[in-house]
Formats: structure tokens, C-alpha cells, sequence
């Protein structure tokens, strides 16, 4: 019996220091929301169509609202205007990312810029980028670009089935994003989700993310 009192209340010390640790600053307000379950957050409020739920979400809270999944918040901007202010005008504040020790530090040795916090190396390799992707060379990936999208189109209109809902719709987007990024990176297209060529790109996801694992248990 003490033992489960003494668990208790260290997960309620635990959860009050979190709220605490988290409470925006002074002058500001939290975002509005809808309430979850502790630990759980809102995830099992999301079901199998996750974007459906956060724009009903967004019509009842707003342009701007948190979702909690675990113990992390994710806040949701929903207009173009309020991009424009938070990620744009607000950029000195929102443009870096949250440590990624596996991913960005094992994985790519602190090197990949996807991955990369905001400073220095990230500020050299941005500039780098942006040399490489003038809006003249940028304008000849501009056909391949139009080419995928209208193919995307078509998958989702020819498949479309509101009795299974947007599954089809789904795996369009999917691969019309994966071959937009191998049709300008490599010269090839995906023209189809199953294909040999996204099967290796699947295999080498699959060792990286074994690979990330054993890092992640070695250091705990």
C-alpha cells in the first residue's frame, strides 16, 4: 500500500512539474484546445483519418490550437495568415527544431540539414541551398512538378471511395511526394506506390530505423 502511494503521488509531482515546466510566459495565454486524457493526450482522439479530425478541430478552436500526443504539444496553425505571422515574422522564434540526438546525431553525425537546430552550420547550409536552387534552376523542376500533380489528380479521383474513405488518397500523396523528390534529386520517377524503386528506399527506412533503435536502447 505505501508503495502505490509513494507511486502516486511521484506521477502527480511528475505531471504538476511538467504543467509548471510548460506554462507560457508571462503576457501570453494558452492556446485553446480540446481536452484529452493524461499521458494519452488527444492521440486516441485521432482515428484512422488524422487530418479530418484536426480541420473539425480547427472550425471549433480557431486558426491556432494545441493538441497534446503524450507529453509533447503540438499546436496547429491553420490559416495562411497565421503562418505568415508565426512562421514567417516570427521565424527568429520558430525556425530551429527540438534536439534529435538519434536521427540528426547518430544517424548523420550532426551533418544533416533537415535535421539541424538554428545556427551557424545550419546558416552556412541554408545559404549553400539556396545557391543551388535560384529561381532559374528551380523553375526547370517546374514541368515534372505539374506532371505529378495532375497523375495525382487522377489517382484520387479515379480512385475515390467515400465508403473506405481516403485510403487511395492517402497512398496517392505518398507517392506523388516521394517522386517529386526522386524525379528532381535523381531523374527517376515513382510511378507506382508498390515499385522496386520505392522497395529499396523502404529496405534502407527499415535499417535505419533498427539502427536508430539500438542507439536509443544503448543509451538509456
Amino acid at each position: 500500500m505505501y508503495a502505490i502511494t509513494l507511486l502516486l503521488l511521484s506521477v502527480l509531482g511528475f505531471i504538476l512539474y511538467t504543467r509548471y515546466n510548460n506554462r507560457p510566459p508571462t503576457g501570453t495565454k494558452v492556446a485553446p484546445g480540446p481536452a484529452g486524457l493524461p499521458v494519452l493526450g488527444n492521440a486516441h482522439q485521432l482515428g484512422q483519418q488524422p487530418h479530418q479530425q484536426i480541420t473539425a478541430w480547427a472550425r471549433e478552436y480557431g486558426e491556432v490550437y494545441k493538441i497534446r500526443l503524450g507529453w509533447n504539444d503540438w499546436y496547429m496553425i491553420c490559416s495562411p495568415e497565421a503562418c505568415k505571422e508565426i512562421l514567417d515574422k516570427q521565424s527568429a522564434h520558430t525556425s530551429s527544431r527540438t534536439p534529435l540526438p538519434v536521427s540528426g546525431d547518430a544517424l548523420g553525425g550532426g551533418m544533416r540539414f533537415l535535421f539541424m537546430e538554428y545556427g551557424p552550420e545550419w546558416r552556412k547550409l541554408r545559404g549553400i541551398s539556396h545557391k543551388l536552387l535560384t529561381p532559374a534552376v528551380s523553375a526547370t523542376f517546374k514541368p515534372s512538378q505539374d506532371f505529378e500533380a495532375k497523375m495525382l489528380l487522377e489517382e484520387i479521383l479515379k480512385g475515390a471511395d467515400a465508403a473506405k474513405g481516403n485510403g487511395v488518397s492517402y497512398k496517392a500523396i505518398r507517392r506523388y511526394t516521394v517522386s517529386v523528390i526522386m524525379t528532381s534529386t535523381y531523374g527517376r520517377r515513382i510511378p507506382e506506390w508498390v515499385s522496386s524503386a520505392f522497395e529499396h528506399m523502404r529496405i534502407s527506412m527499415l535499417t535505419c530505423g533498427r539502427i536508430a533503435t539500438k542507439c536509443t536502447v544503448s543509451t538509456t
